[in-house]
Parts: structure tokens; C-alpha cells; sequence
């Protein structure tokens, strides 16, 4: 491929929606209505990650599909965590211009492809949430790219959305910046409800953009049962493994 084609493929990948009107995200094929063309859904099928084979607590390999040895041994908080996809090209390219290169319009792709396979719930959720950000960092980036994920998702599931910073986090740290072995202490405590009212009772599905070592979503989880949820499920985009 010639250099000049693929800064130009670069280029409109990363161009807001508005410019390219109804066209595939990823190839920029007409894609009517759609985010993504049916070509490039079916080619994102080998990133889609298959929950027969996977933890579901941690959404780690599992070939059996049961619970890890980990998990065994030391049961998250969380009743369930599915993950859509692996964190991969095109979609981590998908999520990096999604939250850091003002492609907040991507939601709605991103949400679209975890919405064509729902897990499977112990208990159908009745409340959606989306994993807060810190002040901080919400004013730093402009968005939480979680909630957009999550008001999308309670849309099309037609459950009622938590509002935001009903649930609260103090700053601490990007955990993309520390090593596994220090995220689980980086959020320990980080999360305040401001009413336990919201969430007693209450299955809440909470809805993140990646999981990695799952300390955020399992802190998180365990702050939501303290305060009298029924369980915590947590769904997410992508796990990087």
C-alpha cells in the first residue's frame, strides 16, 4: 500500500461522522443506517470473544467455560464479567480515537457491536451504570466514554440509567500506568455512592470501554454491595489480556 493511501485511510478514519455521513467506521463503505458495513462486522467475528470459553468472572481464558483457578481460589465481587472483544486492531485504533482523538461519536458503533450479542444474565439486570471518572479526569477529556457507552446500551435495553455521580471516584493514578501488581491497592476505596437508596436492592450492569487486571470494575462492584445491591454485572467493549 502506498504511504499516501494509508495516510489518507488514517486520516478519514479519525474524521468525525458528520463528515462522512452513513459510512462504515472502519472500511468507509456506505453502510445505510448501520455504524459498521456488514463486511467489516463479519470480519470483526475473530476478535469477538467467546463466552463458552472464557471466565465468567474475570472474562479470562477459560476452556471450560467455569470459573478460573483464580477465581476459585479468590471469588471477585462481581456475579458476572463478559467482555465483547479482545483488545486488538482495528478496534483498539477504534477506542484510542474514541476517547483521546475527539471521536466521541464512536459510541454508537461501539455500542452497536456489543449490543448484537448480549450475554446471557443469572438475573436481568434493572439498572445500568456506567464505571464514573474522576473529576479530574472528566475535565481533562471532556467526556466519560463509558456513560455514552451506557446511556446507549440502557437505551436500546430500556432500563433506567444511574445518573451520573450518584456514584463518585476520587483521583488516583491512570491504572494504564502501573503495573498489575499495584493496581488492585491504586483503587481501593476510590468509589463513594452518594445515596444507597439508588442501588439497594438492585441488579446493576455496569458498563466499561476495557478491562484489563478487573481491579476498577471489582472495587467498584464491592462499593455497590456494601451499599445493598442484589448483585453487580459488569459488561465491557474489549479485555486486553
Amino acid at each position: 500500500m502506498a504511504l499516501s493511501t494509508w495516510l489518507a485511510e488514517q486520516w478519514q478514519l479519525f474524521q468525525p461522522a458528520s463528515s462522512q455521513g452513513k459510512r462504515c467506521v472502519l472500511c468507509h463503505e456506505f453502510s445505510g443506517s448501520q455504524a459498521l458495513c456488514g463486511g467489516c462486522t463479519a470480519d470483526l467475528c475473530c476478535l469477538r470473544l467467546d463466552a463458552r470459553r472464557r471466565c465468567p468472572l474475570c472474562a479470562g481464558i477459560s476452556a471450560s467455560g467455569l470459573p478460573c483457578g483464580h477465581c476459585q481460589r479468590k471469588p471477585p465481587p462481581q456475579t458476572l464479567l463478559n467482555a465483547a472483544f479482545a483488545y486488538r486492531p482495528p478496534l483498539s485504533n477504534l477506542l484510542y480515537a474514541y476517547k483521546f482523538l475527539g471521536r466521541n461519536d464512536l459510541y454508537a458503533a461501539l455500542a452497536e457491536l456489543m449490543l448484537a450479542e448480549p450475554p446471557v444474565w443469572p438475573t436481568p439486570p434493572d439498572l445500568v451504570m456506567a464505571v464514573p471518572l474522576s473529576v479530574q479526569r472528566l475535565h481533562k477529556r471532556g467526556f466519560n466514554q463509558s456513560l455514552l457507552l451506557a446511556e446507549a446500551i440502557a437505551k436500546h435495553l430500556n432500563l433506567p440509567l444511574l445518573p451520573p455521580f450518584a456514584v463518585t471516584r476520587s483521583h488516583r493514578p491512570a491504572q494504564s500506568t502501573l503495573p498489575r501488581n499495584e493496581r488492585a491497592k491504586n483503587v481501593r476505596g476510590i468509589f463513594q455512592v452518594a445515596s444507597a437508596a439508588d442501588v439497594k436492592n438492585r441488579h446493576v450492569l455496569l458498563i466499561d470501554d476495557v478491562v484489563t487486571s478487573g481491579a476498577t470494575i471489582g472495587e467498584l462492584a464491592r462499593t455497590l454491595q456494601r451499599a445493598g445491591a442484589a448483585a453487580v454485572y459488569g459488561w465491557v467493549f474489549a479485555r486486553a489480556e
